[in-house]
């Protein structure tokens, strides 16, 4: 399974990666990423944040990664795809919430 995870310049987003060891991940935040190759991941960048149009931005980014589901770990991105959750779906996106402890509380980026 190839899953993009958001946050990916926390420590989060790292520690999720050995969660999920069978599956290609896909770390993506939102600004400028940094270019460390990994067998296990890789980086994308999410562009400028964009509080109009978050759902839409990752479902692009989803479809351009060719992912099997997205983990949105920024508070702020929970609630917009947890209301287009049925969108994901219908492009076979399953959408994973994350645990509370593991949701990055920023009030900007």
């Amino acid at each position: 399974m190839k899953i993009l995870i958001t946050g990916g310049k926390s420590a989060q987003s790292l520690k999720l990666v050995k969660t999920f060891a069978e599956d290609n991940i896909v770390l993506a935040d939102y600004g400028d990423m940094p270019s460390i190759p990994s067998a296990r991941y890789y980086f994308i960048s999410l562009g400028e944040r964009n509080d109009e149009i978050i759902a839409h931005n990752l479902l692009n980014h989803c479809l351009n990664e060719g992912v099997d589901a997205v983990l949105p770990l920024h508070e702020f991105e929970i609630a917009d795809i947890t209301k287009s959750k049925v969108l994901f779906e219908e492009f076979n996106i399953q959408v994973l919430i994350p645990e509370n402890d593991q949701i990055i509380h920023l009030t900007s980026i």
